[in-house]
């Protein structure tokens, strides 16, 4: 009997170290706590390392430092053990990999998600929130203009800011001024900013009173593609009526990319700039549009000259800001004004149907590791012609602490591709050796910046340039009709007007790093 009660004491001793998510919250930085709540965001919606949980009394962001969470699904009840952190004002429980006292214990699956809590807009500033699945209604109000992923909504009550995280693959262009929306999410912080993070497209309903617009026309392979910001409805694409093309006569058209692309095959080649007019389409809810007039320029307004720049795979993690509008701004600049390019970046999920749409990707030092499907795509879209940029890093540059670098993230496809990236660390500036290419052409002092060399694993593989060690450092690789270019650091290309916040490095006004830049795009634009 007393052994029972011995141990009947000890199962209510280590039940008892379970805090409240709200006793939690109240320690300071630093202290050890153990926690248990049923999991409102699964790992992948904002990072493989990134997970929510809430019980009664709170929610909160469990953050795994080094390491990423698997087995882990919304619904599952869990118990946490790790330690209290602020970062960037966000509270969060830290898991540390490294450590064995620190764990995720799934303990049922399957369990019923809390409601979420309905809330004004103001409260979505509300501290004390902070962590929860709530709900809330208005209408937007703001877009900002440097950011599109920061949307701003009204109630009546006052602003609050739903902010679209990263891998959460919900497109940005769908959101309007004046648009009514209905958002479920968990509430975050992001320094001075409160915020609403939805984890998918499901959590977000819209009251869409908007017509469609045109996003973009180009020519491949002598048809036309017209590309829309939404699905279109079908019915509204008549040819020669709602399409004209001056001079021109569509013999017949299909749909693409889930009825956002309509291509068109013609009567006659277009060899001179035409006028093409596009009216009355419908989306998918019969909002119709005007009339528009587009030019086409059959020498600019072509598939080759079409670039995309994946931003959706952690390119702003820690110190990184590999984006557009942030410290590759004047790469892209620089392609839109040297070579006539159309550049655009994209957060959402890669597949083959959008990444058919332009003739180069270019990879900027992923933080977060792709999907198997993003994979695929990238594959494919080599595979069927495309040109590759990988920009990688050096070794040990995790820059979110979710266990994965930029080595460590390519070589999980890289190596079908005959070369691989070492993850080590080198730093040398002018890089030694320079092979003549039309790629290196004009080239003579390009910098690495703690950056990783490359293994070759075929000798179809053309170093471009190498360190003192005759170590590859860029290279050029051939798959399917397609080619790969890929280099070991991002600095190069970095011109360092990033986020303030960031330790940028000016690569990009360096010696011939721009000039490089530039050449690699021409090259694969097949130039």
């Amino acid at each position: 009997m007393r052994r029972v009660i011995i141990i009947l004491f000890l199962l209510v001793s280590l039940l008892s170290l379970a805090l409240t998510i709200s006793e939690a919250k109240q320690m300071s930085d630093g202290t050890d706590v153990v926690i248990r709540g049923i999991v409102t965001v699964e790992p992948g919606p904002f990072d493989v390392n990134i997970i929510f949980v809430q019980d009664s009394t709170g929610g909160i962001n469990i953050y795994l430092k080094g390491g990423y969470f698997e087995g882990i699904n919304r619904g599952d009840l869990v118990e946490i053990s790790g330690y209290l952190w602020t970062h960037r004002l966000n509270r969060e429980i830290v898991i540390d990999a490294n450590k064995d006292k620190y764990y995720a214990r799934v303990i049922s699956k399957g369990n019923q998600l809390p409601t979420p809590r309905k809330i004004s807009t103001k409260s979505i500033n509300d501290k004390e929130l902070q962590g929860l699945l709530v709900m809330v209604e208005g209408d937007v109000i703001e877009i900002d203009k440097g950011d599109s992923r920061k949307v701003y909504i009204d109630d009546g009550s006052g602003k609050g800011l739903v902010f679209i995280r990263e891998n959460t693959g919900i497109n940005t262009s769908y959101f309007k001024v004046g648009m009514h929306l209905k958002v479920v999410g968990v509430l975050g912080r992001y320094q001075a900013y409160f915020e609403l993070w939805p984890r998918g497209i499901e959590d977000i309903e819209a009251g869409d009173i908007f017509p469609p617009e045109v996003k973009s026309i180009f020519l491949k392979e002598d048809k036309l593609y017209i590309v829309f910001n939404e699905t279109i409805d079908e019915s509204s694409v008549i040819d020669n009526k709602t399409i004209k093309i001056s001079g021109i006569n569509i013999k017949t058209h299909e749909s693409y990319f889930n009825r956002q692309v309509f291509i068109f095959k013609l009567n006659k080649k277009i060899d001179s700039p035409v006028k093409i007019m596009v009216r009355f389409i419908k989306d998918e809810n019969k909002n119709k549009m005007g009339s528009v007039v587009l030019t086409l320029d059959p020498y600019k307004d072509i598939y080759e000259k079409r670039v995309l720049f994946d931003a959706g795979h952690a390119q702003q993690a820690g110190n990184a800001d590999w984006v557009i509008y942030g410290a590759y701004s004047n790469f892209a600049d620089s392609i839109k004004k040297q070579l006539n390019g159309y550049v655009e970046e994209t957060k959402e999920e890669l597949n083959y149907e959008l990444l058919s749409l332009y003739k180069v990707l270019i990879i900027p030092e992923p933080n977060r590791p792709f999907k198997e499907n993003e994979v695929k795509s990238i594959i494919k879209f080599v595979e069927n012609g495309g040109g590759l940029f990988l920009i990688a890093d050096h070794g040990d540059s995790d820059r979110n602490g979710n266990g994965w670098d930029s080595p460590k993230i390519f070589n999980t496809f890289v190596e079908r591709f005959v070369f691989r990236f070492v993850g080590d660390n080198i730093q040398e500036e002018p890089v030694k050796y320079v092979y003549e290419h039309p790629i290196t052409q004009n080239i003579n002092e390009v910098g690495v910046w703690a950056g990783t060399t490359i293994e070759i694993l075929d000798k179809s593989v053309e170093v471009l340039l190498a360190d003192k060690n005759k170590k590859a450092y860029l290279i050029l690789a051939k798959y399917g009709k397609g080619e790969i270019v890929a280099i070991g650091d991002s600095s190069p290309f970095d011109d360092g007007t990033g986020d303030i916040n960031d330790a940028l490095h000016d690569g990009w006004d360096w010696g011939d790093d721009s000039k490089l830049a530039i050449n690699i795009i021409k090259y694969l634009m097949g130039k």
